[in-house]
């Protein structure tokens, strides 16, 4: 059974627009206004924005058999929260995939999860599942806005969906939308107001721009316009700015130090009294944990930049109380009585 347009676009998450084109549906992170941006910024820029990064499908099953049939880089499947396939297919290639867990054996339903290219456009032709098979749209607990430049995107990572911004998503079980874009920086006219409302929104520019601007003033510029935009657009919503992580290149360029470039995104971040996360603390200053040795963080270094911003995030972000079923109150008041009851026999 194929799944119509409007099924996929149902258990479609991280995009902010869907369009069915001639080789198929493609899933877009950033809007129009934002790409043209990016467009005008660099062409290589421009592609990067339209890249799906943070684009997946999530959704419950109990179908037996997954087909995709799809393009444009790295697919992962996840089934039941755990990795579970990766293919790279750049022309049209169907993926068959059956669902059983680790073992072999056949379970009542699944939760699949199919992650689209984080650094090539993925475009989807069809889905299908077992004819008369449910499919369910997962529920999240809480939406998220990654705004970053190639480590937000994973850059370098052997598994797209290990990078920093999807194990956060994972571990907040977000609905969250990955404005990832490899080379980009602190500027003002790539803001856009999306069709998405987050509850938390994350700011991981920086690291670029020290090579980019030629003095502090205008770095400072750029990043307290972006920011005001920002602080503006999300203003009753949790805000936070990473300053940028450790990297082994600190040559001081035309601007000045990278110590001095860090400190104006955590000064600026300051006046609109949003939370500073320091990146210093986040991944080790240690060449084996970054795929080239000083710049992007591997599979490992993503994996400690995930562990140690989940444990900042959690000082800030409170999960709502997941309502009990009647059948887990019924239990739990069962196992009340049953220790009353056991107390008076003593």
């Amino acid at each position: 059974m194929k799944l119509s347009l409007d099924e996929i676009k149902l258990i479609t998450v991280g995009a902010l627009d869907i369009r069915e084109e001639a080789d198929g549906i493609h899933f877009y992170k950033c809007t129009e206004n934002q790409n043209k941006a990016w467009d005008k910024l660099s062409e290589t820029l421009g592609f990067r924005a339209r890249t799906t990064t943070g684009v997946r499908l999530d959704f419950h099953t109990n179908s037996k058999n997954l087909k995709i049939c799809a393009k444009g880089g790295k697919f992962e499947i996840y089934v039941d929260n755990l990795l579970r396939l990766q293919n790279t297919v750049n022309e049209l290639t169907d993926t068959t995939f059956e669902l059983k867990d680790p073992l072999g054996f056949d379970k009542d339903e699944y939760r699949v999860t199919v992650y689209l290219p984080s650094h090539g456009i993925g475009v989807l032709s069809s889905i299908e599942i077992d004819d008369k098979a449910t499919v369910t749209p997962h529920d999240y607990d809480i939406k998220m806005l990654f705004i970053g430049d190639s480590i937000t995107q994973g850059w370098n990572t052997k598994y797209d969906s290990l990078s920093y911004a999807y194990r956060v998503t994972r571990f907040f079980n977000a609905n969250s939308i990955i404005q990832g874009i490899g080379g980009a920086f602190y500027h003002e006219t790539t803001f856009d107001s999306l069709p998405f409302e987050p509850d938390v929104v994350l700011v991981a520019y920086g690291t670029n721009d020290f090579g980019r601007f030629k003095t502090y003033d205008e770095f400072m510029g750029h990043v307290s316009a972006h920011l005001r935009l920002i602080a503006s657009e999300y203003s009753d919503k949790q805000i936070f700015v990473l300053s940028p992580i450790w990297r082994k290149d600190l040559q001081e360029r035309s601007m000045g130090t990278f110590d001095g470039a860090r400190q104006i995104v955590i000064d600026e971040a300051a006046k609109l009294g949003l939370i500073h996360i320091d990146g210093l603390s986040l991944v080790p200053p240690i060449e084996e944990f970054f795929a080239d040795g000083h710049l992007h963080p591997n599979s490992e270094g993503f994996s400690l930049y995930a562990e140690n911003l989940i444990y900042e995030l959690k000082k800030y972000i409170t999960l709502p109380q997941k309502k009990q079923s009647i059948q887990e109150v019924a239990t739990e008041i069962l196992k009340k009585y049953r220790k009353a009851f056991e107390e008076l026999a003593k």
